[in-house]
This record gives C-alpha cells, sequence and structure tokens, in this order.
C-alpha cells in the first residue's frame, strides 16, 4: 500500500491588529464622546452654542448692561464660537473619512499578492486614523497658544485704554469682563486648535496624494475625492470669519480680529491648494508622458504613410490614415484632461462661497451710505 505523502499546510498571511502611531488628542476624545450621546452630533453643538450664548446674555442682563429680553450679536457670538468650531472640526474628520474611503482604490499596494491584502488594509488604516485624528501634545499646545494670544492681546488693548470689540456693549464689572475674556479665551484655544487641525489634515493630504495614489490620468473620479474635505474646511474657516465681522459692533471689526480674520482666510486658501499641488505634479507629469507616447506613435505612423505614399502604394495608405485620426484624437482628449484634482464645478462653489458675502456687505455699505447721504 503506497504511503500518503503528508504535506505541509501553507501559511496563511495573516492581517496583524492595527496599533495607532499615537493616542488621540483630548478633541478626538471629546468628539467620540459626542458621538455616543444619542441623536446627532451636530444638534449637541446647536444646543449647546445656544445655551452658552443665552446664559451670557443673562449674565450681561443680570449686570445691567442691556434690557431683559435683548441681545447683543457680539457677546453672543464670543460666548458660543467655541461650539461652532468645535463642530466644524468633528465633520471634518467624517468628512475626511469618507473621502478616503473613496479614495482606497487608488492607495498603491505592495506587488506580492500574498501580502496585498494585509499591506494594504494596513496603510488604510493608519492613514484613516492619522487624518482623523490629531496627535495630542500639538494639539495641546496650539490650544494653549491660541487662548494665550486672547489673554495677552486683552491686557494689552486694556492697558492702552483700549476698549475690545467683545467687550464694547457689556456691563463693565469685573464679572461681566471676566466672563467675556473666559469666553474669548476659549474660542481662541479651538481656534488655535482649528489652526493645527487644518495643517495636519492637509500636510497628509498631500502625502497620501505623492507617496500613497496609483494616479492614472483616465481615471480621475477617485482622485476628487481628497479635494472635498479641503474644500470643506476652508469654506468652514470662511464662515467662521463672516459671522465674526457680521456680530463685530457696527460691523466694522477691531484689529485683533483683523489680524486674525487674515490669519484664517491665508489657511483656507492654503487648506484647499496647497495639498493639492502634489498631486497636480503627479498628474502632469503623467499627462506628459502619455502625450510624448501619442506623440511619438504620430510621428511614426506619418512617417510609414510618407514611406507607402512615396512607394505609390496608395491603396495600403488607408491603415495609417486611420491611426494617425486616432491619434490626434487620443492627443486632443489628453490636452482636455485638467491635471488640478478637483471636479470642475468645486472651484467656481468655493469662489462663490468666499465672494458672496463680501459682495453683499459691500452692497450694503454702499447703499447705506448713498442712503444716509
Amino acid at each position: 500500500m503506497t504511503a500518503q505523502r503528508k504535506t505541509k499546510p501553507r501559511a496563511q498571511v495573516a492581517s496583524e491588529p492595527f496599533v495607532p502611531p499615537y493616542p488621540p488628542s483630548w478633541l478626538d476624545r471629546l468628539t467620540a464622546w459626542v458621538d455616543r450621546l444619542p441623536g446627532p452630533a451636530l444638534a449637541f453643538y446647536l444646543i449647546l452654542g445656544l445655551a452658552v450664548g443665552l446664559a451670557e446674555s443673562a449674565l450681561q442682563w443680570r449686570e445691567g448692561a442691556y434690557p431683559t429680553g435683548t441681545f447683543n450679536p457680539m457677546h453672543v457670538w464670543t460666548a458660543s464660537n467655541f461650539a461652532f468650531l468645535l463642530c466644524l472640526m468633528h465633520y471634518l474628520d467624517k468628512s475626511a473619512a469618507a473621502a478616503l474611503a473613496s479614495f482606497r482604490p487608488l492607495l498603491a499596494t505592495v506587488k506580492n499578492k500574498e501580502r496585498r491584502s494585509s499591506q494594504g488594509d494596513s496603510t488604510y488604516a493608519r492613514l484613516a486614523y492619522q487624518l482623523t485624528t490629531l496627535p495630542p501634545r500639538p494639539t495641546l499646545l496650539a490650544a494653549l497658544a491660541g487662548a494665550s494670544f486672547a489673554i495677552v492681546v486683552h491686557f494689552l488693548l486694556t492697558a492702552n485704554g483700549m476698549v475690545p470689540s467683545y467687550l464694547a456693549g457689556t456691563a463693565g464689572t469685573r464679572l461681566s469682563t471676566l466672563s467675556s475674556l473666559a469666553f474669548l479665551a476659549l474660542g481662541n484655544a479651538l481656534s488655535g486648535a482649528l489652526a493645527y487641525h487644518s495643517i495636519h489634515q492637509l500636510a497628509l493630504v498631500s502625502r497620501i496624494y505623492t507617496r500613497h495614489a496609483a494616479i492614472s490620468i483616465y481615471q480621475l473620479q477617485h482622485l476628487y475625492a481628497l479635494s472635498r474635505p479641503c474644500a470643506f474646511t476652508a469654506i468652514g474657516i470662511m464662515l467662521y470669519i463672516y459671522a465674526w465681522f457680521a456680530t463685530s459692533t457696527g460691523g466694522y471689526p477691531g484689529p485683533v480680529e483683523i489680524v486674525l480674520s487674515l490669519f484664517f482666510v491665508t489657511i483656507a486658501g492654503a487648506t484647499f491648494a496647497l495639498p493639492l499641488i502634489g498631486a497636480h505634479s503627479r498628474l502632469a507629469a503623467e499627462k506628459n508622458r502619455r502625450l510624448a507616447d501619442a506623440s511619438s506613435c504620430f510621428e511614426a505612423a506619418t512617417e510609414d504613410l510618407h514611406r507607402q505614399l512615396n512607394g505609390q502604394r496608395i491603396r495600403r495608405s488607408n491603415d495609417p490614415n486611420k491611426s494617425i485620426a486616432s491619434l490626434e484624437t487620443e492627443q486632443v482628449a489628453l490636452r482636455r484632461i485638467s491635471t488640478w484634482p478637483w471636479e470642475p464645478g468645486l472651484v467656481r462653489g468655493l469662489v462663490a462661497a468666499f465672494l458672496l458675502p463680501v459682495a453683499v456687505w459691500g452692497i450694503q455699505q454702499l447703499l447705506g451710505r448713498l442712503l444716509g447721504a
């Protein structure tokens, strides 16, 4: 009886459990807690902002700043804008996670088929974590820097006899001033965290485009995905600035507000444009390579046609004619492909979101001067 040969079973490549590269920041722990609450996160942030704004107004009523039941938009915004910033960063993380999921087919993986699945899953998990989770120490330092900036500027202004815009119209008592300063510091702490949040995601999106993406000039739909969170970040920052301008006393913000507004406008523009430069460079190089290949084939086809014409083989010249026509069509199609990784209507919508409130404000100011005259 022939003995059966025992073969050693082939080892399976087990996917290793994901180990986060760093622990989550205090901001990510907070948003995770909000996600565990019943109901949508947006409702929580809306209720939080309204409650804090009402509480600050009630304090000003008690201190005699203005009659009970009336509201000062600047005071309400100063007290409650931190809730808007928390909500913005929370949903930007959700948008980034959804964008990376759409982008996943373009993530480059190793060539070894046995390792492809585990390697791809590991890369995706690591990038998803880094894209939606901030490192704890830089996040804390950014928040402390924002709060410290607000407090230092407050004392510099008041020491020189100036009244900051967020204190204009308050009762001027110690309690009302401390309350306004506390909410200002809290809002600026979240502003510092938002600035770091934007820079962190900006750098990572750029790295994904340049190091982890399998670029194809003919498959751009998935490539557009990561431009959307960049656009949402820019729009969210601009909404924050517009709300600040709209609630400023008299419609004219002070020097601190102007400096911070310019800073965040720069951050907004950089958040959208800078992460996409790496993808643009790769797409441009791929487009030029394909155009060069098409041009070489076009040259070979025309030379073949000339040889046939010179040899009076007119009947066979139809084949190179078809090739030349096809290559011309290919070159025209290639030249029409944009090398910027965003959908055609995205930039127009972004520019409209930036300019429309400015245009409305300018018209209001012009009408006010004309009617006032």
